[in-house]
């Protein structure tokens, strides 16, 4: 359905995609509204216990940048990542630097490197734990777990529930790598 409303393949509309504003440390800024609004006392205090516990480590650790993902077929990714799960492509990948294939997809403030290479790992499914959530996986937030099961459904994309009870599911891209999708209040 997004197709029909942007036109095109995911590929073709990054090609037509302007470049976004930059911060000021010179990386691209997600899409407007991606972040959200940082004034409230509870949010200030969570980053606060955040920075304080990176900085006891001495080494100034400050969050996850990106998820690099490999992935067999670029398009293919691109159609399960921005017109099933909607992720905005960040314009910024230097991709005349780069000696393969890939994307960059905006997760909120953070993104996904996606990068077509030989995947080492299995993909037959069947050599895979059924549960995603005892296989490697990275974790999102969402704001709705219901509204994402609902475009899964639609598109015939298996998923299971959190076996600990938390409005969670998991679920596998096109190369069985797998994602986690927990319901959440937005943060940073």
């Amino acid at each position: 359905e997004l197709r029909k409303i942007m036109g095109g393949s995911a590929l073709a509309r990054a090609t037509r995609m302007s470049a976004r504003p930059c911060s000021p440390k010179g990386r691209a800024s997600p899409p407007t509204g991606a972040r959200p609004a940082k004034n409230s006392a509870g949010a200030r205090g969570k980053r606060a216990s955040a920075s304080a516990s990176s900085a006891s480590t001495g080494l100034g650790f400050v969050g996850v940048h990106h998820v690099g993902l490999i992935c067999e077929n670029l398009e293919k990714s691109m159609e399960f990542y921005q017109d099933v799960l909607g992720l905005p492509i960040n314009p910024e990948r230097p991709d005349d630097r780069l000696p393969y294939r890939g994307a960059w997809l905006w997760i909120g403030p953070e993104m996904i490197h996606l990068m077509e290479l030989p995947n080492p790992d299995p993909t037959d499914l069947s050599d895979r734990p059924d549960h995603g959530g005892r296989d490697r996986h990275f974790c999102m937030g969402v704001e709705d777990v219901p509204a994402l099961e609902e475009a899964l459904n639609k598109n015939g994309i298996p998923y299971t529930k959190s076996k600990s009870g938390r409005a969670a599911i998991f679920f596998r891209d096109p190369d069985a790598n797998t994602l986690e999708c927990v319901e959440t209040e937005p943060w940073r």
